[in-house]
């Protein structure tokens, strides 16, 4: 032991700036992602939140709610993970601050499952709307619980990250130094750090299992939609070549019409078969009438089809957001449990070797990131605020 050079010194200096250089390219990709980050989300925030605000621009408000939450979830998770990587990679061998070291880890943790878990919410969300349509849905007052719920679970998954996490010495064995860096303690309990791995691990490929079964069924169910709108289009082109054609938004007769429009809607049931059985008959029950004054809107049908258009759109958008969720949590989701079952993982890695572990470990900071651009791709009502945003700034 005393033929190692324990305390920070100028070698050890040396060494943590030869590893800061090749660090270098993943400090400007995450420089990249902090800022676009910042703001992608920020203008997110403002326009989602402020602008499309109340009634100020006409839109799908329910579509929209849980955006700007999710958009702020981002914002912090960006802004701390990416810092937090920087600093890493900045202080590879001279990272002695502990309580900063374990502060933020907890935060980097808690902000990252905030947003893991309000995406668990929205895809529940999404569920409701497109396979229970005429069931309960997410009122206000659940919609602030599925919130809040999602900060109190949060909390005590990251609160550990401060006992397992923290500054901590390792040995160049070529230079016989040691050097002190910000990552898993390999003095905490071998046990109780696979069980916390593991636990995190479970959480995380519990949440991808839910994302996956959820938006398995909502892709379905607007596969079904989709495939019943062709046959309306179809009937509809049929009437009109046989001149056949009723007045008003229409173009069919009441009975045809119910049952079409019920079938855009599968997850109604027994409704949905009876209303199908009964297209042929000319006249209707006051039971037929009951049943169809408590399963359909009382709306036009054209409102009826441009308003699940609209549920279909942004749920497909949410469910691109969660498949490049799923892309780019599902290395970090390997490397944890890599990470907890061997205490000296990043050791075992050359230099080069280890910059390239690192850009794959940080690659799920992504995530939070493309969502505005998902957002203006998708959402028209954004982009067009997007425009009219860039348009006032330079013409200032």
């Amino acid at each position: 032991m005393e033929n190692y050079i324990i305390e920070t010194s100028n070698t050890v200096e040396e060494w943590n700036s030869k590893l800061a250089r090749i660090l270098i390219p993943n400090n400007v990709i995450l420089s990249l992602y902090m800022i676009a980050g910042l703001v992608g989300n920020s203008a997110v925030i403002f326009i989602y939140g402020f602008k499309m605000k109340g009634n100020k621009i006409k839109g799908n408000k329910e579509e929209r709610y849980f955006i700007p939450f999710l958009a702020t979830a981002d914002l912090c998770a960006t802004l701390v993970c990416a810092s937090f990587g920087i600093a890493q990679n900045i202080m590879q061998a001279t990272f002695d601050n502990e309580p900063l070291c374990k502060t933020w880890w907890f935060f980097a943790g808690f902000t990252t499952l905030i947003s893991v878990f309000f995406l668990v919410v929205i895809a529940v969300h999404r569920y409701l709307k497109d396979c229970k349509p005429l069931g309960k849905q997410m009122t206000l007052r659940w919609k602030w619980f599925a919130l809040g719920l999602c900060l109190v679970i949060a909390f005590p998954l990251a609160g550990p990250m401060t006992h397992f996490y923290g500054s901590e010495s390792f040995l160049n064995e070529e230079m016989k130094i040691y050097g002190r860096r910000c990552g898993r303690l390999s003095t905490t309990n071998k046990t109780s750090s696979l069980i916390f791995g593991g636990t995190l691990v479970l959480t995380a490929i519990t949440i991808i299992i839910v994302l996956i079964c959820l938006y398995s069924k909502v892709g379905y169910t607007i596969f079904v939609h989709f495939k019943y709108t062709k046959v309306v289009g179809n009937h509809n082109k049929t009437e009109h070549s046989r001149g056949g054609v009723s007045s008003g938004d229409d173009p069919y007769s009441k009975s045809e019409m119910s049952s079409f429009e019920t079938l855009e809607t599968p997850t109604a049931g027994m409704s949905s078969v009876y209303f199908t059985q009964t297209t042929t008959q000319q006249t209707e029950t006051p039971v037929n009438i009951e049943v169809r004054e408590k399963h359909v809107p009382k709306q036009s049908s054209r409102k009826r089809r441009r308003n699940k258009r609209i549920v279909h759109k942004f749920t497909l958008m949410f469910m691109l957001i969660t498949v490049i969720f799923l892309i780019c949590y599902i290395p970090k989701v390997i490397i944890m449990l890599l990470e907890a079952s061997n205490t000296k993982f990043w050791e075992g890695f050359s230099e080069a070797g280890r910059s390239a572990v690192s850009f794959v470990y940080r690659i799920y900071i992504l995530n939070n990131v493309t969502n505005p651009f998902i957002y203006a791709f998708l959402d028209k009502k954004f982009s067009e605020q997007i425009k009219k945003l860039i348009k006032s700034c330079t013409c200032k």
